[in-house]
């Protein structure tokens, strides 16, 4: 028999431990086709205005699910490598030599690969129009999405794929000659080592833990690094070491504890249960901790993302309040332009306001915010008391002579006050000195504007030396679907934004779809990614359990002849599996919650609910992994050594 013959009869006669494998390696193989796929459908390249900006994201999602797929494909090979020692070490003792078993692994892993690259791009181009359907309608678009094939991506895919399949089968080509005969028999016994939990480690990883929050939640009576950077790099390290002790030390401190209480212990199927953990529990440490790093870095970046698109109509009429507005330094155009607005809302807008303003040069040097080319608009609070109640926002303030307020910004950090007690000097040398702020937006966010609301007085008083100017501001009832009009303004807008004349144009249509593009995409790449995740983060540990039971079936076998039922024994699985699977998503949890939560104060939008969505899904996907893993697990110790 060949050796190809003979790989082909081992994969058939092990397709139960490769099933998942596949399952991994297509699902991958799968997700990369449809990502770069993306990058050359010319349906979506030209139905976006977006996709340009967002070329890095889709760069770097490839990028990371080709590292992520390589690294989980060469872990899940050395594993199948290792399980299948004693397999390896009988066609040692048989004659065979080491270059053959390594060529016979090499051709099993390569055949492998090949039926799930074939299995995942076939996938991939089979659902093609619903993943383009699914992005469609999460980026707002109205489009029938089309069939498409691309060749590029089947070309790169392949590519990619067979080289990390080629490294990783020459890796286990090499992992043979590293193994003695002895070592293949008894590959069993090694590593065995009774996990030492400390109370001093078990405080210490609470301790880096909670001061990694403490860092991260940034209270004004507690700061002690001041710098943003620095205290992130901190928080973050703070976190990982303090996740790395909390499974190396604290859990297994705490299966010491239950050891010692006889009536948890002593219980039939807690004994075996805690007693292989703890032994188990050492060689779990590293791959447990990154699991649940990763775990909690998908869960807070997708749920962050999915609550922006979540909330992006809050988001985006508190940042750009106004249909239009506009003035393009041109009394021709700017009619030309409220022409077409009126004629499109059918005469009907919610209101409609010509605001006067002064544009002023002033000295920004102490805005830390503001840049110099910013353009300052000085607006009285007549016009800004007629503003707010257009608006629907009754607001008035009473401002003396040389004050000012100033309004938010759109920065992230939505909280703060960057202005109240700062000072600018006008061009005519009156120092203003801003006394109250706004936490709202007074105008659409985006034109490098840096309105500010003067008394009466002096804005009358500045007037006599400079010429006021109009801000014209729409709201209409229908802004969301603006499409035709929006492209009429745009044709006209365009060849004149970059002139001299800095002239103003903002549009909530063009913003609010911008943004849904934008979220929408990264929803679809961020959940993606999450899914290849949770596919490989599940399949490790249920490779690295099934080692464990292979190892654990003389243990079984001795508890049923000692007359232990079945059914306790599944119970005993089922729990040593549960704790395995349930302490790096707890972990996970109550890292990406408690950031999320103090992210959402920070920027102000609601992402719990969002969160909650997200980590249903992952519930769910990480519970299919657990009963999958169990059930291997209770069918491997049922077989005979």
């Amino acid at each position: 028999m060949t050796l190809s013959k003979l790989a082909r009869k081992n994969i058939i006669r092990n397709i139960r431990q490769y099933l998942l494998y596949l399952y991994s390696l297509v699902f991958s193989t799968a997700i990369y086709f449809t990502f770069v796929s993306f990058q050359d459908n010319q349906q979506l390249l030209s139905s976006t205005v977006t996709i340009g900006k967002l070329e890095s994201a889709f760069f770097a999602a490839s990028m990371i699910l080709m590292i992520f797929s390589g690294s989980f494909i060469w872990y899940s090979n050395s594993f199948f490598t290792r399980m299948r020692k004693k397999e390896v070490g009988l066609y040692a003792l048989f004659g065979m030599s080491k270059k053959k078993i390594a060529l016979l692994l090499f051709y099993e892993n390569m055949i492998i690969g090949a039926l799930a690259l074939v299995i995942g791009i076939g996938a991939g181009i089979l659902f093609s129009k619903l993943f383009m359907m699914i992005i469609f309608k999460l980026m707002g678009f109205s489009l029938q999405a089309s069939f498409s094939v691309s060749s590029r991506a089947m070309l790169q895919t392949i590519v990619v794929f067979l080289i990390i399949l080629l490294v990783t089968s020459i890796h286990s080509y090499r992992l043979i000659y590293r193994f003695s005969l002895t070592e293949l028999f008894k590959a069993d016994r090694k590593g065995e080592r009774l996990a030492k939990g400390s109370i001093i480690t078990s405080i210490l990883a609470v301790v880096l833990i909670g001061v990694s929050y403490l860092l991260f939640w940034n209270p004004e009576k507690f700061t002690i690094i001041h710098n943003t950077g620095i205290r992130f790099g901190t928080a973050v390290f703070f976190l990982v070491a303090g996740s790395y002790f909390f499974m190396n030390s604290l859990a297994a401190y705490l299966l010491k504890l239950m050891k010692r209480l006889e009536r948890v212990y002593l219980k039939g199927k807690n004994l075996l249960g805690i007693t292989n953990l703890l032994y188990r529990f050492k060689g779990n440490v590293l791959i447990l901790t990154v699991i649940s790093l990763l775990s909690s870095v998908t869960l807070l970046a997708c749920g962050t993302i999915l609550g922006f698109y979540y909330h992006i109509d809050r988001v985006t009429n508190e940042h750009f309040p106004y249909s239009y507005m506009f003035n393009m330094k041109d009394d021709e155009v700017n009619k030309e332009i409220a022409a077409l607005i009126v004629r499109a809302s059918e005469d009907n807008p919610r209101y409609q306001l010509n605001l006067e303003y002064l544009p002023v040069e002033a000295d920004l040097n102490g805005m830390e915010r503001v840049p110099d080319f910013f353009q300052t608009m000085l607006i009285s609070e007549n016009t800004f008391q007629k503003l707010m109640e257009k608006r629907g926002r009754p607001e008035s303030l009473h401002l003396k002579r040389n004050e000012a307020a100033a309004f938010y910004d759109g920065n992230l950090d939505v909280k703060s006050d960057p202005y109240s007690g700062k000072q600018l000097v006008l061009k005519a040398g009156q120092e203003l000195t801003i006394t109250t702020y706004k936490l709202f937006s007074l105008l659409n966010q985006g034109e490098m504007l840096f309105p500010l609301v003067i008394s009466n007085a002096q804005y009358e008083e500045l007037k006599e030396g400079i010429s006021p100017q109009y801000l014209h501001i729409y709201k209409l009832k229908n802004e969301k679907s603006l499409e035709k009009l929006d492209s009429k303004l745009e044709k006209i807008v365009r060849p004149l934004q970059f002139n001299d004349n800095l002239p103003i144009y903002s549009s909530f249509y063009d913003k609010y779809h911008n943004g849904l593009e934008t979220y929408g995409l990264l929803i679809y790449i961020c959940g993606f990614l999450g899914l290849v995740f949770m596919a490989a983060t599940g399949s490790i540990i249920y490779f690295k359990q099934l080692m464990e039971a292979a190892s654990d079936k003389a243990r079984y076998q001795t508890l049923r002849k000692i007359g232990i039922p079945e059914q306790e024994i599944k119970k005993t699985v089922a729990r040593q599996v549960g704790f395995v699977f349930v302490l790096p998503l707890l972990l996970a949890v109550s890292h990406s919650a408690m950031i999320t939560y103090l992210l959402s104060e920070f920027l102000q939008i609601p992402l719990q609910v969002p969160f909650m969505i997200f980590l249903g899904a992952y519930l769910v996907i990480y519970l299919i992994y657990y009963l999958m893993t169990t059930a291997g697990y209770v069918r491997l110790i049922k077989t005979s050594s």
